[in-house]
């Protein structure tokens, strides 16, 4: 079983994600891990990324799905070339997409530490892309509700 959690930054990918890893007793993996420090330079000065610059990042994530068995990923996963294409790399995965609404991802983007800014919000809004691949999950209940709620789905 190879499960992706994905969304925007902000909507709760890792949150959820080591929480329903932790449920069905298999490994967790944050796809922010595997970003060249490029990609991190990038982002920290609020430059968002492209596809030539996700490419490396992909290839190196779907290595990494493909040699586990049983795994939840924390992954933007924001466009569906980007989902076929760990598809390609790693076998059959089950994407589900966190949503939440603007002003919230906003305030939860503001309140952390981490190299993907707040402005690059909207960027993200615009390139995320839902269609018939992927479980879109709202995640406005509490993180136990979200992780039960996708656990019961698996």
């Amino acid at each position: 079983m190879k499960i992706i959690i994905a969304g925007v930054s902000g909507s709760g990918k890792s949150t959820v994600g080591k929480l329903l890893a932790e449920r069905l007793g298999c490994e967790f993996a944050d796809a922010d891990d595997f970003h060249p420090p490029e990609n991190i330079a990038k982002m920290k000065a609020g430059i968002p990324l492209d596809d030539a610059d996700r490419a490396g990042w992909l290839e190196a994530l779907g290595k990494h799905l493909a040699s586990r068995e049983n795994i939840v990923l924390a992954c933007s996963a924001l466009k569906k070339i980007y989902r076929d294409r760990l598809r390609e790399l790693a076998g059959p995965l089950r994407f589900f997409v966190l949503t939440l609404d603007r002003d919230l991802l906003l305030q939860r983007m503001k309140s952390r530490q981490h190299f993907m800014p707040a402005s690059l919000l909207d960027s993200q809004l615009a390139t995320l892309e839902l269609g018939d691949d992927v479980t879109i999950v709202p995640n406005t209940g509490r993180v136990a509700e979200v992780a039960d709620l996708l656990s019961g789905g698996v």
